[in-house]
């Protein structure tokens, strides 16, 4: 039995992927800060073969005894991780509480990595394994009103690639999807001149089933819709200046 362990499965893309790949006969490993909530969703009969419990991607011994607890169920295996788990904070820069800044580099930046490097032994030790960044189509070009979340998932992609050349070597495919806002808790607090032109325009399962498109796919960048793959080619290949003015016009700016 193939397994899969989730970061940020408690709601949202991290349940919905959890939800998908157990659907397929996976072995899921499902992790969140909110216990509470895993153990709620591993009770309901949804997870027949799971495990799961609390882990705070910022704090590496919480990382480590989720890891240790997803070892010993899934007898040293995991053919695939999910690096989910992710906050988001809208607003001018300048104006932003420090505090959400902070969150979202520690969750975002400092949390990925932590569950990357810890997750390496386990990735080695099972051929062909992969993991699975969840980046932003905001990595694409820095976007106004999301500043410091924007950053944080260059720094995903940054990763991703890196990690995708250093860790071909020991057998492991890294890649990223790059999905645009998708129906979740953490678009709320998106500001409505963003709305106007970033529209929701996928659900978590649509996400989901972009994730399995990818782990099925050979590439290491996915960007989910139309739109996406338009701004991601459109970045590339334009001078950018005029990258810069399209972004510009498409955020009100």
């Amino acid at each position: 039995m193939k397994t899969v362990f989730i970061t940020g499965a408690a709601s949202g893309i991290g349940l919905a992927t959890a939800r998908r790949f157990a659907s397929e006969g996976w072995f899921v490993g499902l992790y969140d800060i909110n216990a509470e909530a895993i153990e709620r969703h591993l009770s309901g009969g949804a997870f027949p073969a799971s495990c799961g419990g609390a882990c705070d991607v910022t704090d590496r011994e919480s990382v480590t005894q989720a890891l240790a607890h997803f070892a010993e169920a899934s007898n040293n295996c995991m053919d695939v991780l999910i690096n989910n788990a992710g906050v988001l904070t809208a607003g001018h820069f300048e104006s932003n509480d420090s505090a959400a800044h902070d969150a979202m580099i520690r969750v975002n930046v400092l949390g990925l990595t932590n569950v990357a490097q810890l997750a390496f032994p386990l990735l080695k030790a099972t051929p062909n394994s992969t993991l699975l960044n969840l980046c932003s189509v905001s990595s694409v070009y820095g976007v106004p009103l999301l500043a410091v979340y924007s950053a944080s998932k260059f720094y995903v992609n940054g990763l991703t690639q890196a990690l995708s050349i250093e860790w071909a070597e020991h057998g492991i495919r890294v890649l990223s999807i790059k999905p645009p806002f998708v129906s979740t808790g953490m678009i709320g607090g998106i500001p409505e001149q963003l709305m106007k032109s970033f529209t929701v325009d996928f659900s978590p399962e649509q996400i989901a089933d972009e994730i399995m498109n990818a782990l099925a796919g050979s590439g290491g960048s996915y960007l989910p819709g139309g739109k996406a793959k338009a701004l991601g080619f459109l970045s590339r290949v334009m001078p950018e200046r005029l990258a810069r003015r399209i972004v510009m016009y498409v955020t009100g700016y």
